[in-house]
């Protein structure tokens, strides 16, 4: 019985710490809007979109984006798993966070060109602390890297190297379709490049600082 206790309080503080990271992370991809000097490049489509269609917010197109690429993991497997269906309720958490943490940051505004690029640099921080609580907490992924590992057990190359062509292909795709939609590249910027070369050192760092606090070895999903 005291084991069955230890592995469902294991579970539940994994998933505490699971969902506590999604939460850091909406509140840095809002401060990244906030900054709007573009997003963190898996996210770009989603504010390109949502640029393009204003009666629908970030958050609802980010939902929309990461139920593709679910579904783009799904066709590389051949098949549905447990881990999808977790994978899918995760995203649209996530998404409500967003949501839901937009208004408390409403009092934030960034005028200059450098405090803008100041606030893309804490949006980075905030959202790599966030990955790394997930990191962490072992308990399950989004659907971006659920495609990226798939993608990757498939071809036989890198998770790194498949993220890299990944992000490359739909920033490129964001800023395609910004610029011929909306005549400007408002969704890919500065705070992109930000994003792409700092989140995953900060995100390392930090989960090398904490992982002695709350890393956890078994996954759920």
């Amino acid at each position: 019985m005291s084991t069955i206790m230890k592995i469902n309080k294991s579970f539940y503080e994994r998933m505490f710490c699971y969902i506590a990271g999604l939460l850091i992370m909406s509140v840095g991809s809002n401060l990244f809007l906030k900054a709007a000097l573009g997003v963190a490049p898996s996210c770009t489509i989603a504010l390109a979109l949502s640029e393009i269609f204003p009666s629908h917010s970030y958050a609802v197109f980010n939902f929309l984006v990461n139920s593709f690429l679910l579904l783009c993991e799904i066709a590389v497997v051949k098949k549905v798993e447990k881990k999808q269906a977790v994978q899918l309720a995760l995203t649209f958490l996530y998404s409500l966070f967003i949501q839901w943490t937009a208004a408390p940051l409403q009092f934030i505004s960034a005028d200059s060109m450098i405090s803008r690029i100041l606030l893309s640099f804490a949006a980075c921080a905030v959202l790599a602390a966030g990955i790394s609580c997930t990191v962490n907490s072992g308990f399950a992924v989004l659907p971006m890297e659920g495609f990226v590992s798939s993608l990757s057990e498939k071809t036989g190359k890198s998770f790194g190297t498949i993220r890299v062509y990944t992000e490359v292909s739909i920033t490129i795709i964001s800023a395609v379709v910004s610029i011929t939609c909306l005549g400007n590249f408002s969704a890919v910027g500065v705070g992109t490049v930000i994003a792409a070369v700092c989140t995953g050192t900060i995100t390392n760092l930090l989960s090398r600082i904490f992982a002695g606090g709350f890393r956890f070895s078994h996954s759920a999903a």
